[in-house]
């Protein structure tokens, strides 16, 4: 990205600030542990420079961050829950660089970011394809075959470690190549860029069928649902909608065409044995819970399923952080939601609102079985776009 776009023309139009902004995002095209290297990296020499801590100062609510973290730490340690010590700091870490993140956004450096957004889903997914070349390689098939595979490690997760991962970045995507869709005023005049936008969805669709993620389809269908309704785009949800309904029909009469419809039952029925224990544990620490990881620090105590966490965006937070520990960080949720719904109010941006929503209602119905928003680079976009808000800090 930075031989495209090169460093003078970088250094031209962004502060420093805004540049290390930059970094940051380009890294996530990196593998997870590289990527979380670099924000800390960053984080560190804007601790060194005071710019952190200016960033706390500016923003409102934002000491709640640091009691939400602290409290995870300490709970965590006095529990033995060392990973979750760790993962504490490291919500502290992204937290804190969001923050940084509010101060320095502009309307020109999101264009610019979401640009190198989709250039890094296209990446992203050239090199998902080249992973399912080598799966089929593996098994001696030659010729570019379209088949599901069950396996954990035949599944395409390209650089994110895990294709669940993988998935709940590719909804990302989908839904910020269509942001950028719905923000070109004349599509006619600039029907390059539409046809452009189309075939980066098209492309990140098809790689989301090799990672095999289910749960994905859903989550994505409703995020763009929600997206097109709120921004007034009635036809082209209908459209959008009928071939939703189409494509269920086709999976409820051909059932064994659903990706992994064989080990469907198992699946439901492993997740049911991960809630019971997450369940069992929340009753016995309900307030503030063990620390993050919690699951994968208890599971054995009640037999349960060997995971990293509850597979539950309703289950595995209160596990973790307790109903107390939650709260300690509402304070400062309730003032992005008011910032949020000001600026719907306002119509200041009605799009990128939409857009962050539509991310909100992705993660809540993805989350019903997994918890993929519990990781480095899903967790950081999830931020870079949520807090997209102030760079209309006048008007919110």
């Amino acid at each position: 990205m930075i031989i495209i776009f090169g460093i003078d023309y970088l250094k031209e139009h962004f502060t420093h600030n805004q540049r290390y902004i930059i970094v940051a995002v380009l890294s996530m095209i990196l593998p997870f542990y590289m990527c979380a290297g670099v924000l800390i990296f960053l984080l560190i020499r804007l601790l060194l420079t005071g710019e952190i801590q200016e960033a706390y100062k500016e923003t409102p609510n934002s000491q709640y961050i640091l009691i939400f973290s602290g409290l995870s730490c300490i709970v965590s340690i006095l529990y033995q829950n060392y990973i979750g010590a760790a993962c504490s700091l490291a919500i502290l870490a992204l937290l804190s660089f969001s923050l940084y993140y509010r101060i320095h956004i502009t309307q020109k450096l999101f264009d610019f970011i979401t640009d190198i957004i989709v250039i890094i889903s296209i990446v992203a997914a050239i090199y998902g394809l080249v992973e399912y070349m080598n799966i089929l390689n593996s098994k001696n098939i030659t010729s570019f075959q379209l088949i599901i595979f069950n396996l954990p490690k035949e599944r395409v997760n390209s650089v994110f470690f895990n294709a669940n991962y993988y998935a709940m970045m590719i909804e990302f995507f989908v839904c910020i190549t269509f942001y950028k869709i719905l923000s070109i005023k004349n599509i006619k005049k600039d029907y390059k860029k539409f046809i452009y936008y189309i075939c980066v969805i098209a492309l990140n669709l098809f790689v989301l069928i090799l990672t095999a993620c289910r749960t994905a389809w859903p989550a994505l269908a409703i995020g763009i649902l929600v997206m097109l309704l709120l921004d007034h785009h009635y036809k082209t949800c209908s459209l959008i909608f009928c071939l939703i309904i189409l494509a269920y029909t086709y999976f409820i009469f051909n059932p064994s065409k659903f990706p992994r419809f064989d080990n469907i039952i198992a699946y439901f029925m492993t997740r049911k044995d991960i809630w019971n224990v997450a369940i069992q544990n929340i009753k016995t620490h309900p307030l503030l819970g063990e620390g993050p990881m919690t699951y994968m620090h208890i599971y054995p105590l009640y037999s349960g399923h060997p995971t990293q966490h509850a597979h539950s965006i309703y289950l595995d937070p209160i596990l973790c952080f307790g109903f107390v520990g939650l709260a300690t960080i509402f304070p400062y949720v309730w003032t992005k939601i008011k910032k949020i719904y000001t600026m719907w109010k306002n119509k200041t941006d009605k799009t990128l609102v939409c857009l962050i929503v539509s991310f909100l209602v992705m993660i809540f119905v993805h989350g019903l079985l997994d918890y993929t928003i519990f990781f480095v680079q899903t967790a950081f976009l999830f931020l870079i776009i949520t807090n997209s808000y102030d760079m209309y800090k006048k008007d919110c």
